[in-house]
């Protein structure tokens, strides 16, 4: 792994952040402190300064409070001791005691410097009284000025050499100290945010040997790990399942499709073979008396009319297959269902229909076009599996949030061991017609589904079938 790809990592980003803050705390605590030192050392100096007595400095130098050249000379001495004033010459100036290492004092009149004791040369003299910090020869000096008379102001200043040296040693202290820190710190979050991620890189593992393998309810153990861990290996568990639950429908769905396929062009051969045939032998045979011709034209408009039949269901129920593309819009079951029985009543004269509907209009969210096929195909088995000249009966009502629809006849119903496997596409009972698809059932049950209910078959009071269609009511959850 290179080394950016390392810093990059999640284990990097958190020892980069973890470094780059303790950094930046170091630095501040640094400055704070080195800023604080500092100022307690100028705070120092100005208060040994200031616990210097002026007028001793002053009577020391020959300067007095009347006027500077005031002050007497001592036996032996010149007025200002070891002193420098403007002709050069120098004397002895009080005790050593008096005058610290680095310490000097002058004695300024009319903005000049009158007299001096170890004063560094280019020194500008003070223009007013108080503190201030100045330089000379490459140093630094702070001075504390006094008034001493009308005209008169003795300084007494000291060399920050030492003072500044302190501040420097302890300025390359704290980086020595801050730099170790940081390097420590970087180590130490580096080792931790490994200890601390290494239930995400066990994670890692598992979703990666997961990754590898067809089988997809394998699950991920997340054993004793944080809980946001947990969290995170619930949510990948969640997202396998449902990946397993997707990849067993599309299985499902390429089976069934290659079932439909196949039982299709099985379906479809039958009929297309009679059709071919009769035509075959009305090509073959122009001298074929009309009887018979009029049979074979009748038997082929039945086999055209079971295909027209067959691909209009097939693609119904390829239409139901998506049914995310499906037009969705209020439908008046009433109407529709209305509708459907006498088109019924058409085509089936001879059978009895009774339909009871309520007063009032019912309404669901669907396909117009599925409900109506829906409908038709169970009045389509009702009549054909019903006894010839027999009853059907047909009722729509509410039940809170349902719609129910119960299609009876009164043939020989439907075996208790069947009632499931008649749903399923090109499944034809034993009692059903030989001239059925198979595939009518099939479509009122996904219609059904479509539509937030459920189909289901058992027994009517007549003894013969019972359909009954729950479908949800428009504007219901």
């Amino acid at each position: 792994m290179s080394a950016m790809r390392t810093l990059m990592s999640l284990r990097g980003r958190v020892a980069l952040v973890a470094t780059v803050t303790v950094a930046a705390v170091l630095l501040l605590v640094g400055a704070v402190s080195l800023t604080s030192f500092a100022d307690r050392e100028r705070d120092r100096v100005d208060d040994g300064l200031m616990a210097r007595p002026a007028p001793d400095l002053a009577r020391a130098l020959g300067a007095g409070p009347e006027s500077p050249d005031s002050a007497p000379t001592r036996p032996g001495q010149n007025p200002a001791g070891t002193v420098t004033g403007p002709d050069g010459q120098g004397g002895d100036f009080g005790p050593p005691v008096l005058r610290p290492a680095g310490e000097y004092v002058r004695l300024i009149s009319g903005g000049e410097v009158i007299r001096s004791v170890d004063a560094p040369a280019d020194l500008p003299a003070p223009e007013e009284p108080g503190l201030r910090t100045l330089s000379a020869g490459g140093s630094s000096y702070r001075s504390l000025s006094r008034q001493v008379g009308p005209d008169a102001m003795i300084e007494i200043g000291l060399d920050l050499s030492e003072a500044e040296a302190r501040i420097t040693e302890l300025r390359d202290r704290l980086i020595v100290i801050g730099l170790a820190g940081v390097l420590l710190v970087a180590a130490l979050s580096w080792w931790l945010a490994g200890l601390a991620l290494r239930p995400l890189g066990a994670l890692r593992d598992a979703a990666g040997r997961v990754s590898g393998t067809d089988d997809l309810s394998t699950r991920i153990d997340p054993g004793r790990s944080p809980a946001e861990i947990e969290e995170l290996t619930e949510s990948i568990n969640a997202m396998l399942a449902r990946l397993e639950i997707s990849a067993a429908e599309t299985g499902e769905a390429l089976e069934a499709t290659r079932r439909f396929a196949g039982d299709a062009g099985h379906e479809l051969r039958t009929p297309m073979t009679a059709l071919q045939t009769n035509l075959g032998a009305v090509r073959r045979n122009p001298d074929l008396d009309s009887a018979e011709r009029a049979v074979a034209l009748e038997q082929m408009e039945r086999d055209a009319a079971r295909m027209m039949r067959m691909l209009g269901t097939l693609q119904t129920l390829a239409r139901g297959d998506s049914a995310a593309a499906l037009p969705r819009e209020r439908v008046e079951l009433t109407a529709l269902a209305g509708a459907a029985v006498e088109s019924a009543r058409g085509r089936h004269p001879d059978i009895r229909w009774d339909f009871d509907v309520p007063s009032r209009e019912i309404e669901v969210e669907g396909w117009p076009d599925g409900l109506r096929a829906m409908i038709d195909n169970l009045l389509e088995n009702a009549a054909r599996h019903g006894r010839p000249e027999g009853e059907v009966t047909v009722a729509l009502s509410e039940q809170g949030d349902s719609v129910l629809l119960i299609v009876d006849d009164d043939g020989d119903g439907v075996p208790p061991d069947q009632r499931d496997r008649i749903f399923g596409r090109f499944e034809r009972g034993d009692a059903i017609a030989a001239d059925g698809s198979g595939l009518g059932l099939s479509l009122v049950r996904q219609q059904a589904r479509l539509h937030g209910g459920e189909v289901t078959v058992d027994e009517s009071p007549s003894g013969g079938a019972r359909f009954r269609i729950s479908l949800r009511k428009s504007g219901s959850g």
